[in-house]
């Protein structure tokens, strides 16, 4: 066997291969019994007949053509290893070049390769939030007023009141649809924010809510707002655009005491020091994995700029794949499905891929540079920790399903499945740690791995007293083997 190979620009390779006669005689040999056995042939039992008689019965192309596939079969792993290629998927069969010798080209998607930067040069300095009383004070506002008593007023609007406003907006410049509605009469439920409040979290622009100061029900006002050039929604940055309201009620907010009744309907808590010590210890906790987070993000940054990667095409489109998949399990949270989503952003589904990609290939440069930190660092974690980190899911999934729904959750591929992400999420948790300690400084020859695996928190423990509260005002309103991969033929 004589094999050729040729890197092609899109990190792809063309292997032209020659194969001994016998090869391609013994696989048409093969192919002909196989076929033998599904048509009959005169004067012989299936599978019988000789040879001769079974090429000239079924005829050579379609023999050819099966011998092709036996070919492909037996010889594609030998080919790979032989040319010592390690590739990422299925590669294609281009062309048949020859058929005296056999020669077949191939095009093979290669594995990714990742050339890193000097990580281990990275600092950054770590900036940790504290807790402060304010913070604390926040959340217990926040708490009482979620539980604020909201009642008819008769009288002009107020900080702090619930307004309800019947609202249409236009923007002067229509987008690239076409359109220039942003609100279409819709009726909306405003709460009157103070002045030091964070306004650019409102909406429909930052400080809308205290327009409405001083309005009563059946007053009518227009507002004109450019928004800023660093809004962040970027399809109106720098868009002016004209609201019309009126006011249909004023609603005065009553907050409750920060009494034993009030502390006592947000949980088991003795007194207002047992809640401010429980709200700041969940804080602590929600302020460390945010700083991680965002720590850790500035590293990947780092590292991913100081790398080079090469990937083949068909890496991206199963990454974009991913995203899609991702956008159409969400959609029906919102009340959509992937056609009308479509339709309402005038695209088609290629459209739509050709969007995803840039954040696609964000998201594989992230994940394979952290995956080659794992390798260099020689980042590993033990099959046993696996398992049991494996049986602990598996039991919760029993817990919330049952045994009999639980059992296609976790049997066969799908465990397989859950081990194997398990496995990627221990090693990736392993080689993030290793990264925040080499960015403070930290010597990471001297850094020891924690052998223990840490238990995991429940969602309900992760929630201050405020996250396990609704909002009265919204009640009312609502009212992701080991063996060579075989060819595929390409298309024609």
């Amino acid at each position: 066997m004589k094999i050729d190979t040729e890197l092609q620009e899109d990190h792809q390779l063309k292997l032209t291969v020659e194969m001994e006669a016998d090869v391609l005689e013994g696989a048409k040999r093969k192919a002909a019994k196989k076929l033998a056995k599904r048509v009959k042939i005169p004067g012989f039992r299936p599978g019988k007949a000789p040879y001769n008689v079974i090429q000239r019965h079924i005829g050579d192309g379609a023999i050819l053509e099966d011998a092709i596939d036996i070919v492909l079969e037996e010889e594609y792993p030998k080919i790979l290893e032989e040319a010592e290629v390690t590739p990422y998927g299925p590669g294609a069969l281009e062309n048949i070049a020859s058929m005296d010798p056999p020669t077949f080209e191939f095009k093979v998607p290669l594995a990714p390769e990742v050339e890193l930067g000097e990580y281990r040069e990275i600092r950054i300095d770590f900036e940790e939030k504290e807790v402060t009383d304010k913070d604390i004070q926040d959340v217990i506002e926040n708490l009482r007023d979620q539980q604020a008593v909201i009642e008819p007023a008769e009288r002009p609007a107020e900080e702090g009141d619930m307004v309800y406003i019947v609202l249409d907006g236009e923007r002067e410049e229509a987008n690239e649809e076409g359109e220039t509605k942003l609100v279409d009469n819709r009726r909306v439920p405003v709460v009157v924010e103070k002045a030091d409040a964070d306004a650019d979290k409102e909406w429909p622009y930052p400080g809308f809510s205290r327009e409405l100061i001083g309005l009563s029900a059946e007053d009518e006002k227009e507002l004109e707002f450019t928004f800023p050039k660093d809004y962040e929604l970027e399809d109106l940055q720098n868009q002016k655009a004209t609201f019309k309201l009126t006011v249909e009620e004023v609603k005065g907010r009553t907050l409750p005491e920060v009494d034993e009744e009030f502390i006592k309907s947000l949980g088991e808590y003795e007194d207002l020091v047992a809640l401010q010590k429980d709200i700041r210890e969940s804080l602590e906790k929600r302020f460390e994995e945010e700083q991680n987070a965002n720590y850790e993000s500035q590293i990947i940054d780092e590292l991913v700029e100081s790398a080079s990667f090469k990937f083949p095409p068909q890496m991206l489109e199963h990454e974009v794949d991913h995203f899609v998949q991702d956008l159409e399990r969400s959609l029906p949270q919102q009340g959509l499905d992937m056609e009308t989503y479509l339709k309402s952003r005038s695209m088609d589904a290629e459209a739509l891929r050709e969007e995803l990609q840039p954040n696609a290939v964000e998201r594989l440069h992230r994940s394979l540079a952290l995956m080659e930190v794992g390798n260099q660092e020689g980042i590993s974690v033990e099959s046993a920790e696996v398992e049991a980190i494996a049986q602990q899911r598996v039991n919760e999934i029993v817990q919330m399903l049952g045994d009999e729904q639980a059992r296609q959750f976790t049997s066969g591929e799908n465990l397989q499945g859950l081990v194997s992400q398990i496995m990627t999420e221990e090693i990736t948790t392993r080689t993030l740690s290793r990264l925040r300690a080499i960015a403070k400084g930290e010597d990471p020859d001297a850094i020891e791995e924690d052998e223990e695996t840490p238990e995991e928190t429940s969602e309900a423990e992760k929630e201050t007293p405020e996250e396990n509260q609704e909002s009265e005002a919204e009640q009312e309103e609502a009212e992701d083997s080991e063996e060579q991969p075989e060819p595929q033929e390409a298309e024609e």
